[in-house]
């Protein structure tokens, strides 16, 4: 009987890791606390209607109903919504609600209104800083790449092996070449031979099949607006060929012109294409692989937008990139530093910004946009689209007078306040007059040419 549970046995009934007494709820952000806390460790039940002794107090029959909702909203607060139970029960006549929450799976955890709790005793532990990168590292959340995948070593296509290790290291091809032992060596597989995601994305017969949030979505849109498309193009294979595909995507649906150098005339691509290569390749290596959305690329007249899911890793910033290299996905990184795609020294950033300035256009813009990240490559057109003011222009001749120019020096010369020879300084930037190089006190503004 819960009567002898609950009442008789109050020395072996305590609360504590797995269970919760409430005499009654007037906070329920409290009973989402613990049901986000016991479904992130071992599970639990949360008894309501008795107090902190396991004494048996009961609740008002007609409010039953009533308390039974609002514990369901407070469960709907938690995502994801861990497995519950929810019953009324009658122990020594009176009622009381049990309800009972599972655990998640060891490499799951959940959140309570965007934080994540923890069961610790009788308490739930809010984890943040190095307390909660230690538990998204321990259950690997942090690191899709790493975690063994539903597909086999039949689904993994030997020859896209082969021909990485070719490109790689020419001649270091395994004999005999056991396709187990290599993905093994590369961290690929573990010792069972179970493929890792990495593998899955990297060298699968159908990448689509096991990670279909992989694809690249394509779309040139007519105009400045995403209204009308012109073109489209769902990229869905492996990261390598997604690469490919994507590039030559763009290639055909922006303006090329022609440049002519004597006897030779050598095409000439609106936006570098080495600035469009880094943004693809940072957006498939560092994206968030555990969101369900794939990677967009949009075309317009006037820029080229690069989407990704995710937000920027703790520990960096928008002012921060190009200065520090913080990898989501460190195996799938690994692959592509083994094939000198990437190199891991945080160059990726500046490469897009010289690209750019050399090609004197306007350097990319980074924002964050409810958990995305958007990188964007303005073209020429940003000037015509960002008019400048008389004053302005006088400031742009003096950089070209002066070869580069600080904030202060505007602020003294224009006899203005230093925030608002900042903000000139920043229209110059976005309508691609001017690039900022270096930070605080040492930045300065040098002219695109």
């Amino acid at each position: 009987m819960i009567a002898i549970t609950i009442s008789m046995n109050v020395d072996r009934c305590q609360e504590g890791q797995n269970l919760e007494f409430k005499k009654l709820v007037r906070n329920f952000n409290d009973i989402g606390q613990t049901v986000c806390a016991f479904a992130n460790t071992s599970g639990g039940e949360i008894l309501i209607g008795v107090d902190d002794d396991g004494n048996t107090i009961g609740l008002d029959e007609n409010r039953l109903d009533d308390i039974q909702h609002r514990l369901s909203g407070a469960v709907q607060c938690v995502s994801p919504n861990p497995i519950h139970n929810m019953q009324i029960e009658k122990v020594e006549g009176k009622s009381i609600i049990r309800l009972r929450i599972k655990a998640l799976a060891t490499d799951s955890l959940c959140t309570h209104n965007g934080l994540i709790y923890i069961r610790s005793g009788s308490s739930n532990l809010r984890l943040d800083g190095p307390a909660l990168m230690q538990i998204l590292a321990d259950r690997q959340v942090l690191r899709y790449d790493y975690r063994t995948s539903d597909e086999t070593l039949n689904d993994i296509d030997e020859k896209k092996v082969r021909d990485y290790l070719i490109k790689r290291s020419p001649g270091a091809i395994p004999d005999p070449f056991d396709l187990k032992d290599v993905l093994f060596n590369l961290r690929l597989a573990s010792s069972k031979g179970d493929p890792r995601n990495a593998a899955v994305l990297m060298f699968s017969n159908n990448p689509r099949r096991a990670v279909p949030q992989s694809e690249i979505r394509l779309v040139r849109f007519a105009g400045r607006e995403p209204v009308r498309i012109l073109d489209r193009l769902y990229a869905n294979g492996t990261i390598l060929d997604n690469l490919s595909t994507a590039e030559a995507f763009i290639f055909r649906n922006i303006k090329v012109g022609l440049k002519v150098e004597g006897m030779i005339s050598q095409e000439v691509p609106e936006y570098p294409l080495a600035a469009i290569r880094e943004l693809l390749i940072n957006a498939v290596v560092h994206r968030d692989y555990f969101d369900c959305n794939g990677v967009q690329v949009s075309i317009f007249d006037d820029r080229i937008e690069v989407v990704n899911p995710g937000r920027l890793l703790p520990g960096l910033s928008i002012s921060a990139l190009g200065s520090i290299s913080i990898q989501r996905n460190p195996i799938l990184y690994g692959l592509l530093r083994e094939l000198r795609i990437v190199e891991g020294m945080a160059s990726g950033i500046p490469r897009i910004r010289t690209a750019m300035m050399e090609a004197g256009l306007p350097g990319p813009q980074f924002n964050e946009i409810a958990g995305f990240f958007k990188a964007t490559l303005l073209n020429a057109s940003a000037r015509e689209i960002n008019p400048i003011t008389d004053r302005q222009k006088m400031e742009l001749e003096a950089i070209q007078e002066k070869g580069k120019i600080t904030t202060g020096e505007v602020s003294f010369m224009m006899s203005v306040s230093v925030p608002t020879a900042y903000n000139d300084l920043q229209a110059l930037e976005r309508a691609g007059y001017v690039v900022r190089k270096g930070k605080g006190r040492g930045s300065h503004y040098l002219l695109i040419k």
